[in-house]
């Protein structure tokens, strides 16, 4: 059996990380696969509970550069399976996912999104998610994208860019004939973003897409996405 490693970039994590490990290690099978947390620089109580469960057999690491592109790169360089799935540590995921990696027919995928609280719009949300995944080959990290290792390499990994990176590495994908299969398993993730403010949040990411498709710079369109957040 291929082995998977799960890579969990986390920073100020401290409201959910305990419930996705107590989540995590309900997966079938997930005891022959590997699971590695990589902190960008956490300033609440993240490490301190990775410690105080550390008993489950996870490792967990501080990347030296900061950014989620970086800390996934880190991840990936300490990491040995043959599969490289990277997850969001706000994520619920379903127990049978793992098979369903290791049974996805193509070298890259990713799974099919839902909201929590799963309102109307943000049910929309999902469908979007899904339908641009499927159509367009672009997925963003909360769709839990995963990968075989070597294609990984072929690409070059995730670009050292402050935002954006999830689409930059689609497009990679894409470039190289890669496309990217939604495997039938749900990974289920806070809305807590789009909180008393949903359709004015959706419109701001199509917005931030479409200025990283015009060549807007990536530094210019991270400033703009911190006072969305």
């Amino acid at each position: 059996m291929a082995m998977i490693s799960i890579i969990v970039p986390i920073y100020n994590e401290e409201k959910t990380i305990q419930d996705f490990i107590y989540n995590l290690y309900q997966l079938h099978n997930i005891q022959q696969h590997e699971v590695i947390f990589v902190d960008g620089g956490s300033k609440d109580n993240t490490l301190l509970i990775l410690q105080k469960l550390s008993y489950f057999g996870y490792n967990y690491y501080t990347s030296d550069k900061k950014g989620r592109a970086n800390q996934m790169n880190f991840g990936v360089s300490v990491s040995k399976g043959d599969i490289l799935w990277f997850v969001h540590a706000d994520s619920i995921l379903q127990e049978d996912v793992i098979s369903k990696i290791l049974s996805c027919p193509t070298e890259v995928g990713c799974l099919k999104i839902r909201f929590c609280p799963n309102s109307f719009s943000m049910k929309i949300n999902s469908l979007v998610s899904k339908l641009r995944a499927s159509i367009t080959n672009i997925v963003f990290g909360d769709q839990g994208l995963f990968m075989k290792r070597f294609v990984f390499e072929q690409i070059g990994g995730y670009k050292d860019m402050p935002i954006m990176e999830d689409y930059r590495i689609s497009e990679d994908l894409t470039a190289y004939g890669y496309k990217i299969t939604v495997i039938n398993s749900f990974i289920t993730t806070s809305a807590r973003r789009y909180k008393g403010k949903k359709f004015r949040t959706m419109y701001q990411m199509q917005k931030f897409q479409r200025m990283y498709r015009q060549g807007v710079p990536v530094e210019k369109i991270a400033e703009q996405y911190k006072d969305v957040r």
